[in-house]
């Protein structure tokens, strides 16, 4: 049984940063309440681009609309 690591995102996370590093289709843990241990694991299936306000966001599996990429963990194989 492999291990899975996971990296954090964060807000220092420019849209052109988040997605040079993290591809369509990557597998992350979703966290829809922030600092709360509560996830699912789905994937990526959009790039991410920025809101009015500065938020970065993507688009997950399985929800309608962004998510920031603040309740993001990419999960590496």
């Amino acid at each position: 049984m492999s291990k899975r690591k996971t990296t954090l995102l964060g807000l220092a996370y420019s849209v052109d940063g988040f997605n040079a590093t993290v591809p369509v289709g990557t597998l992350v843990r979703y966290y829809p309440v922030k600092d709360v241990p509560d996830f699912e694991e789905t994937a990526t299936r959009s790039k991410a681009w920025e809101l009015g306000s500065g938020h970065v966001v993507v688009l997950v599996n399985g929800r309608a609309g962004g998510v920031s990429v603040e309740h993001l963990e990419v999960l590496e194989s």
